[in-house]
């Protein structure tokens, strides 16, 4: 939730400091540095990760350098790559920081986080494959649990050679049940207010009729 936070453009460490102040008093700031923290161990892992798919892709292309000697030449080249890791490692850290001292988005009833990022991304590309897998974690995993929680029961012991469309048809049977009774409920509701309205209409006429004699 706290990296979460920080990502949203509307809110990022303001509204950490805020809600801290409240919860933990005088350690509000050693809390709102640690989710920072975290978020700056993210940036690291998801660079490692996006460095070594880019060298894995690049040595899948090139010939086996396994039989060739290793000379000044490649040790030039060595410490060459050394110097761009550890700049690009820097240039990390600067996207989180650039992000944080941008000024905050104005919040508004339509706003679309998801498309903000995707318009900001080309600037923040590592924050937004952070914001990609972060904001697509549910806030709630009891529709999972429940739903885990019904399969056990449908493939127990004694039901365990169902097809896969019985379980599922099984499983979602209740969810479906719920919707069509809710439709029904919703009829329900519309017919009583049409007839609710025709009551009162037909009460305010015949007042008219009784006020006019």
């Amino acid at each position: 939730m706290g990296v979460a936070t920080v990502l949203d453009p509307r809110y990022k460490t303001p509204l950490l400091e805020y809600y801290f102040e409240k919860i933990f008093a005088v350690d509000a700031d050693f809390e709102v540095e640690r989710i920072v923290q975290l978020c700056r161990d993210l940036v690291s892992e998801y660079e490692e990760k996006k460095m070594s798919l880019t060298t894995n892709a690049q040595s899948s292309s090139s010939t086996s350098l396994s039989s060739v000697p290793i000379d000044l030449g490649d040790q030039c080249e060595f410490q060459a790559y050394l110097s761009r890791k550890k700049q690009k490692k820097l240039q990390v850290k600067s996207e989180l920081d650039h992000y944080l001292e941008l000024e905050l988005v104005p919040s508004t009833p339509n706003f679309d986080i998801l498309n903000w990022w995707k318009i900001n991304g080309p600037q923040f590309p590592i924050l937004k494959d952070i914001a990609r897998d972060v904001f697509a974690i549910p806030v709630s995993t009891v529709a999972l649990e429940s739903t885990f929680s019904t399969g056990g029961r449908l493939v127990s012991a004694q039901h365990n050679r169902l097809l896969l469309s019985m379980v599922e048809a099984l499983t979602c049977s209740q969810n479906w049940l719920w919707t069509e009774e809710g439709f029904r409920c919703l009829d329900k509701i519309e017919e009583f207010e049409v007839e609710e309205m025709m009551t009162l209409d037909n009460g305010r006429f015949l007042h008219q009729m009784f006020m006019f004699t």
